[in-house]
């Protein structure tokens, strides 16, 4: 299978995860005074509050679901600096703009670009994809492997497969044996993608099994404080409406 589409389709897979959301609370009321929080400070111009009412607007998590509503707040908390904003404002101009904009994927990748060099795993592997389709080998290369380096796991699974035969990649079965190993210890794996791994490890030679092992073991995910900061959902919201409601406390 080419580059381009072991990409797309594992960019298709993580549709779910690309719309991450603020988490519904499990009582209305809290969702209701965590929603007025945000509101207040987003009548400030704080990005990050502007950004969390967005997810709630997406999603109808607090707030009414209203996608047009959610794109106006995206653009605004982008333009004030917040880089979950750019990316979520990409996502919209990536297929998911539900008729309120054009697809174009040169503006996608503008603001998915803004997240993913501010260090977001799922920016950094939808600017592989993004690039891959252009047929920037290289830079998609580049960036797949940053999101690996997070422990992103179909980050994981694609770098594995690119060397496994990808148009336009020279094969290694080292590495693709070595992160589909990582993978596999990281994920619930079935039987199947087992029993691969195993044929594909034995027709290996016995100093590239050495090589792979080497990378299994020193492999240390490491995700930065934005990817887990987005991944985190209504704590982060709930943590910044927390340390402004500290500090508007404070004696002056």
């Amino acid at each position: 299978m080419a580059w381009r589409e072991k990409m797309m389709r594992t960019v298709a897979l993580m549709v779910a995860l690309a719309c991450a959301t603020l988490p519904a609370c499990g009582h209305a009321q809290d969702a209701g005074r965590l929603i007025t929080a945000l509101e207040t400070l987003a009548a400030k111009d704080n990005a990050e509050a502007i950004y969390h009412l967005g997810m709630a607007y997406q999603t109808g998590a607090g707030l009414p679901r209203n996608p047009a509503k959610a794109l106006e707040a995206f653009r605004r908390a982008a333009a004030l600096g917040d880089v979950l904003a750019a990316y979520k404002l990409g996502c919209f101009y990536a297929g998911q703009g539900e008729g309120l904009v054009q697809d174009d994927p040169g503006i996608a990748l503008q603001h998915k670009l803004v997240a993913a060099e501010a260090g977001y795993a799922l920016a950094q592997q939808d600017v592989a994809a993004l690039y891959a389709a252009r047929g920037d080998l290289p830079a998609a290369t580049d960036w797949l492997e940053k999101a690996m380096r997070q422990g992103w796991p179909d980050a994981l699974a694609t770098y594995a497969a690119i060397y496994n035969g990808a148009e336009g990649i020279p094969p290694d079965p080292v590495k693709t044996a070595a992160y589909f190993r990582i993978l596999l210890d990281r994920t619930e794996a079935t039987q199947d993608q087992r029993d691969w791994l195993s044929n594909f490890e034995q027709r290996m030679t016995a100093e590239q099994r050495r090589q792979a092992s080497e990378i299994v073991r020193s492999y240390r995910p490491a995700p930065t404080a934005l990817t887990m900061k987005a991944l985190s959902g209504q704590r982060a919201a709930a943590e910044l409406v927390s340390r402004h409601g500290s500090a508007a406390s404070r004696p002056r």
